[in-house]
């Protein structure tokens, strides 16, 4: 475990250069809201690991001509994984959300919204941004390890496996998901659903994670979907 704590300090080692207009907690988001990015000329750069000012210009060049909030939005992560950021992004990064979480959850691809979960978790400035966000990244995150080892099973993604089950016991003597009347999965998403409504900043981030999870085909939540309806049987 310190080998992993270790690692992890790290990783989130403070950036060493910066651009000149860093953000600040009193930045005009209404006005950015209508503004459109224009992108640096160029290739993408190479991210040297201390160089916030290229990782800025790298995130200008992925949202080209939209708004410079969901740059912004990167921009905070990017400094908020790193040790002592300066005391400005927090509070900006929550005023974002709370001013303008239509426009970002519009604009931002899932893995942003999933990076935006993680930081809610860390630096929400409410108990159910904390909450809900602590939720959503470990849910993901358990979701990106389940699906990642599904790629070594030689299955498609919305292939169900076959009936039969291992006998083998699951880690820590936890007992196995009752496939055909296990509410898990359900106590799961709609624990973090209801949460969500208690706070307007968080709330159209979470109900568009969870909906696209709901809606994917190719997730453990669908196959479980297939393989219970299996189980339980024609007109059950």
């Amino acid at each position: 475990m310190q080998d992993m704590l270790d690692a992890q300090k790290t990783s989130e080692a403070p950036f060493t250069l910066f651009p000149e207009d860093m953000p600040t907690a009193d930045m005009d988001l209404a006005a950015l809201s209508t503004a459109r990015i224009t992108p640096p000329m160029g290739l993408p750069e190479q991210e040297a690991f201390g160089d916030f000012a290229v990782r800025s210009r790298n995130l200008a060049r992925a949202f080209a001509w939209q708004s410079p909030l969901l740059v912004l939005n990167g921009q905070c992560i990017t400094l908020l994984r790193r040790a002592d950021p300066p005391p400005d992004i927090a509070p900006l990064f929550n005023r974002l959300w709370e001013e303008h979480a239509a426009l970002l959850v519009a604009g931002l691809p899932p893995r942003w919204l999933i990076s935006t979960s993680a930081t809610f978790a860390s630096f929400g400035t409410t108990p159910v941004r904390k909450q809900v966000g602590e939720g959503l990244a470990t849910l993901f995150a358990m979701l990106k390890l389940s699906e990642t080892e599904r790629l070594f099973s030689n299955k498609g993604p919305t292939e169900p496996f076959p009936p039969g089950r291992s006998d083998h016991a699951l880690p820590l003597g936890l007992k196995p998901f009752a496939m055909a009347r296990g509410d898990l999965h359900r106590v799961l998403l709609t624990r973090l659903w209801t949460s969500a409504q208690a706070d307007p900043a968080i709330t159209l981030l979470a109900e568009t994670l969870i909906l696209n999870l709901l809606e994917d085909p190719g997730t453990v939540f669908a196959r479980f979907a297939t393989m219970r309806a299996r189980r339980r049987g024609p007109g059950t």
